[in-house]
């Protein structure tokens, strides 16, 4: 599969991109993006069109963007572009992204690089040395795997991958794998959880309680959310003991009752490395 250049910093996968031909702008790789997003300085610099207008449920509020069209949206490598991985015609959502930075000195972040370009793809990357391979093959087993253990996944929506999971041995949950969600705060493995999943467990442990405090910024504005602490969860074949809870407000996307928790890269970077197969719905370790 082809190479692409890529960053890792901070839990987070940051890839150069050329937009209709410009000078590389890194994206975040965000599986918990169903949309792509692009900065509206970006956008304005680069006169990407205005197709249309929607709503868009961030992790903090409801917003309604602008969606503007890319007519070629391709990854790097060594600096020149790789065109077999090429996409034509995205539409992502303009935002203001000046909160969110690139490890790169003097370098803002352009945009969110979600499902509807990565979907068409398998995606491998490993932590340590980062490296990240995009390709389109199909029956893809990554070399090294166990072609039977797996960890399926869906795109609720056809939008944001999704896996199952279990908390405290007894909760069964859906969970959105969110690779743009990072944290360098909470030491060992984390998730999201929403607010009414938070009070189930406490009906079973009143101990549970809130002991820390993290402010984020999240699209939709900045957040103060609370961190808690669980027994375990479990995802596929995988199980985590004494794991952080990080409870989101019912706000934004989290203010509906059909919302679900998240996990993040942080949970699987002892791993060293795991593979997204998008067009069979499994993620391998």
């Amino acid at each position: 599969m082809p190479i692409v250049d890529c960053i890792f910093d901070r839990g987070q996968f940051f890839l150069p991109m050329s937009l209709n031909g410009s000078s590389p702008h890194y994206f975040i790789l965000d599986t918990g993006a169903g949309v792509s997003a692009v900065d509206a300085g970006l956008a304005a610099e680069l006169r990407l069109p205005t197709i249309a207008r929607t709503e868009l449920a961030g992790t903090a509020g409801v917003m309604t963007v602008d969606q503007v069209r890319i007519g070629r949206i391709a990854p790097l490598r060594r600096g020149r572009t790789v065109d077999v991985l090429a996409w034509y015609g995205l539409a992502p959502t303009v935002n203001d992204l000046g909160a969110f930075k690139v490890p790169l000195e003097g370098v803002r972040e352009a945009g969110l690089l979600g499902n509807d370009y990565l979907q068409n793809f398998v995606v491998q990357m490993q932590i340590a040395p980062p490296l990240m391979e995009v390709g389109h093959p199909t029956g893809f087993v990554p070399p090294g795997a166990d072609p039977g253990r797996f960890i399926p996944f869906t795109l609720d929506d056809n939008t944001i991958v999704r896996v199952k999971g279990t908390l405290d041995g007894w909760m069964n949950v859906d969970l959105r794998f969110d690779t743009g969600s990072a944290t360098m705060t909470i030491d060992g493995p984390y998730l999201n959880v929403t607010t009414p999943m938070w009070e189930a467990l406490r009906g079973r442990h009143p101990e549970y309680c809130i002991h820390d405090t993290l402010e984020v910024n999240a699209i939709g504005g900045a957040l103060k959310l609370g961190v808690g602490t669980i027994t375990s969860l479990e995802v596929g074949p995988l199980r985590f003991d004494g794991v952080k809870v990080v409870v989101q407000p019912p706000v934004g996307y989290f203010a509906s009752p059909d919302a679900v928790g998240f996990i993040a890269l942080n949970l699987f970077q002892s791993f060293g490395w795991l593979t997204f197969d998008y067009p069979n719905g499994r993620l391998y370790l």
